[in-house]
């Protein structure tokens, strides 16, 4: 499965598989690729090695085929136009599935196999958002997508935290948040299909959140924050409304953002925003 995936024919395999209109929505061909996110989780390095080369392949050809895929030829004689995931839904979210642990290596890690995405994403900004919307065209699809986009992002938020302030890594990782959410946004928004997924000033409210959360247990002087903190934590959002009113929510985001732009985050916090509005292609509401 590995060779074929990875060969040179693995994109033309792949094509036939996905826009073949299967008896059973797909379900068996789907079930082939289930080993690939069990042996992702995998201690045995060749094991997860394999798993990560046929999800790099996956992922490859779901970014470059996505044309093909959101207009698949259906009906008599294929004059009619599905997407794939509407075509074969129990394929997508096998796919879905068999990415979900590895979204991450798509903006960052040190997984060589995924360096062609990588690539591709960092040289074109729509790259993620398309791959995303072939899994969003179907909601149980899309929903796992966005759901581990959601993870990896918050995953790239804490590293940042944890990274020194003002750090290439501290903006790299925020860029990477950024660009994940983005994607996200993105292909939902284009698809109005009701998966949740936070526009950019509500991304960038939690991920300045998440941050703070991580600084302000070990930060001597919180400065314009300390007056959301209680028994040496940062308060979260439902205490902030409990303990002032729901009208102080936008000012306790504000303070957050200035206070982690204060701590060394301004350039992080300018490369999140860039990358999520790049990676959506979409103007905010």
């Amino acid at each position: 499965m590995v060779t074929m995936l990875s060969g040179d024919g693995g994109t033309a395999a792949l094509e036939k598989v996905t826009t073949y209109a299967w008896d059973d929505d797909g379900a068996a061909a789907g079930s082939r690729f289930s080993w690939i996110s069990r042996d992702a989780a995998s201690t045995d390095t060749a094991t997860a090695a394999q798993a990560t080369q046929a999800g790099a392949a996956l992922a490859g050809f779901v970014m470059t085929d996505y044309s093909s895929l959101m207009a698949v030829d259906s009906g008599f004689l294929g004059l009619s136009k599905v997407a794939a995931a509407q075509l074969n839904p129990q394929l997508i979210r096998a796919y879905a599935t068999a990415l979900a642990p590895q979204v991450s290596e798509l903006v960052g890690g040190t997984q060589s196999a995924f360096d062609p995405v990588r690539t591709k994403i960092a040289d074109d900004p729509s790259a993620l958002r398309n791959l995303t919307s072939v899994f969003v065209a179907d909601p149980e699809a899309g929903r796992m997508i966005v759901e581990a986009a959601h993870s990896a992002a918050a995953l790239y938020e804490d590293a940042a935290a944890a990274a020194p302030p003002g750090s290439d890594a501290s903006a790299d990782d925020l860029r990477a948040a950024g660009t994940l959410l983005g994607a996200a946004y993105g292909a939902v928004k284009l698809a109005d299909n009701g998966i949740s997924t936070p526009a950019v000033g509500e991304a960038a409210s939690e991920m300045a959140l998440r941050v703070a959360m991580k600084l302000v247990p070990v930060d001597p002087n919180p400065a314009i924050v300390s007056k959301y903190i209680k028994e040496g934590r940062l308060m979260s959002p439902a205490e902030v409304e409990s303990q002032f009113s729901s009208t102080a929510m936008r000012t306790y985001y504000l303070d957050l953002q200035n206070y982690i732009s204060s701590k060394g985050f301004e350039e992080g916090m300018s490369a999140f925003h860039t990358a999520f509005m790049a990676s959506a292609g979409v103007a905010p509401p």
